[in-house]
């Protein structure tokens, strides 16, 4: 049972960071994001992550700029 608490209690401040940090998750997305698009994308700049407050709402911006798609190969019609 304590761990069961001490976990919990961790995933809520786990939560709340990400919450509280906006500039944290940019962090994260671009990691994230480089990740997913390692196998399809040359990039010629690092990935750009930007946030901006709106009222409530945060919105982010992704800019990737790539310098070649790479070859899938063949695609079926």
């Amino acid at each position: 049972m304590r761990y069961q608490i001490a976990e919990n209690r961790l995933e809520n401040i786990l939560q709340r960071d990400k919450v509280n940090d906006p500039q944290r998750v940019c962090e994260i997305l671009k990691s994230e994001i480089n990740s997913a698009i390692g196998g399809f994308l040359t990039l010629s700049h690092p990935i750009d992550v930007r946030f901006k407050k709106d009222g409530e709402r945060i919105i982010f911006d992704v800019e990737i700029a790539v310098e070649r798609v790479k070859s899938f190969g063949y695609l079926p019609n």
